[in-house]
């Protein structure tokens, strides 16, 4: 029986055949390097273009690797939401299947989490490739968010490291990306010791982003405004919400 994991990587996936099992494999080689316990848990968002197959065919050849599977495509907060709800190790990750995240820099973000006892370590990005439409919302995203919650930090909605004990007392109620924000603002109010690190942003090689579509953009803006009406500061579930807790294992 393989250890309880250490160290949980969700790679999210739609639609990034081009890419999926490079991630995955280089992932894998990258933590069996580290030689502590890990798990890799694909969340497949009901992708049409052989992804599904990919996966299920990764976790049949590697241990440390399950899946996911969302039946049709959920979107990104689904994703998010159950990166973290299906993982089970002592600091879970979420990482983009498209390689704009190289998985051969994950260990530096998981030492400045050990250096630091940050019980979140933000990646910035300082060399970001995206289009310029793109880097414009989201600055104006981390502006309103440090006005409205007083968290004042770049890349709000790239790669984090948590540890279980932030993430078995948040709550989740969003269902756009601004579930990055909800958590992050609860763990600010929990007093966690949030740490930074910059590490590089690579171009996108294959597939195509979906994150910018201009009525995800609304709805998270919308999502951002309720979330400030909500009361944050307490750990009890909130109406509607779910809690971000590692749940049995689950197979393709």
């Amino acid at each position: 029986m393989m250890a309880s994991p250490k160290w949980s990587v969700a790679v999210m996936c739609y639609n990034e055949s081009g890419s999926l099992e490079a991630m995955v494999r280089r992932t894998v080689a990258v933590l069996r390097a580290r030689g502590e316990p890990f798990e890799i848990v694909i969340i497949e968002d009901g992708s049409t273009d052989g992804c599904r197959e990919i996966a299920a065919r990764l976790a049949d050849e590697i241990a440390e690797v399950r899946v996911h599977q969302h039946p049709t495509n959920l979107g990104i907060g689904a994703v998010l939401t159950d990166g973290y709800r299906q993982t089970i190790g002592d600091v879970a990750v979420i990482l983009p299947a498209d390689l704009q995240f190289a998985p051969e820099d994950l260990p530096k973000a998981m030492d400045r989490m050990i250096e630091s006892n940050a019980d979140v370590v933000m990646i910035r990005r300082p060399d970001r490739h995206d289009p310029p439409m793109r880097r414009m919302v989201s600055a104006f995203d981390e502006m309103l968010v440090g006005l409205l919650f007083g968290v004042w930090q770049r890349d709000l909605h790239w790669v984090k490291l948590y540890r279980r004990s932030v993430l078995d007392r948040a709550t989740i109620v969003s269902t756009t990306p601004m579930v990055d924000t909800e958590l992050l603002v609860q763990a600010h109010r929990m007093g966690a010791r949030i740490a930074t690190i910059d590490l590089p942003h690579h171009p996108r090689t294959t597939g195509q982003s979906t994150g910018a579509k201009v009525s995800l953009l609304v709805r998270t803006f919308v999502e951002l405004f309720r979330l400030r009406l909500r009361r944050m500061g307490r750990v009890e579930r909130a109406p509607g919400g779910r809690p971000v807790q590692p749940q049995a294992k689950s197979h393709p």
